[in-house]
């Protein structure tokens, strides 16, 4: 049974593809193998060599690179599951068409960019503590003032030692 490759980026359109044996070139440029519309993907981004069921991928020379499981690669070997990551374009291979579906449900769809923070995103409207919010307590300011005094203290012994040392000296 040939290998699927799925478009899992939200809003991508595209695929399935199927990787049949032979070289599949995937691509922004028309006559791509498997084309994706991207500003993100190169004209010639990647390709696909499938020889006796092994999938091999191979970057070709990409301007944004290909990654799988957020390490950059050249070349690599592939099996189902593995997530691809050409450009901002996330694809998936897929061995079973009846685990689509599952798939789709149990995979996260990859967004392209930033999802703007909505209201509620954060639970509800209630205030919420910061952890870094300054503790106000009596004592820390008694502990300044008393660290503080004995600095003052001791800088002043110490002029006093430095600068006139005669005055400690006993007197004859």
């Amino acid at each position: 049974m040939a290998t699927l490759l799925y478009i899992i980026t939200e809003g991508i359109q595209g695929g399935p593809f199927e990787l049949t044996e032979g070289t599949h070139i995937l691509g922004s440029a028309e006559g791509s193998t498997i084309p994706i519309a991207d500003s993100t993907i190169s004209a010639q981004h990647g390709q696909f060599t499938i020889t006796d069921g092994q999938i091999v991928y191979q970057d070709l020379g990409s301007q944004n690179g290909s990654f799988v499981e957020q390490q950059p690669v050249t070349s690599v070997t592939l099996v189902a599951g593995h997530i691809v990551q050409v450009g901002n374009i996330h694809v998936q291979l897929v061995d079973d068409p009846n685990v689509v579906e599952t798939m789709k449900r149990e995979t996260a769809v990859i967004q392209t960019g930033p999802k703007a923070i909505q209201p509620g995103d954060f639970g509800g409207s209630e205030e919420v503590k910061s952890p870094f919010q300054v503790k106000k307590s009596g004592w820390v300011k008694i502990y300044i003032i008393a660290i503080t005094v004995i600095g003052v203290l001791a800088v002043a012994a110490l002029i006093l030692l430095l600068f006139f040392p005669q005055m400690l000296s006993p007197s004859s």
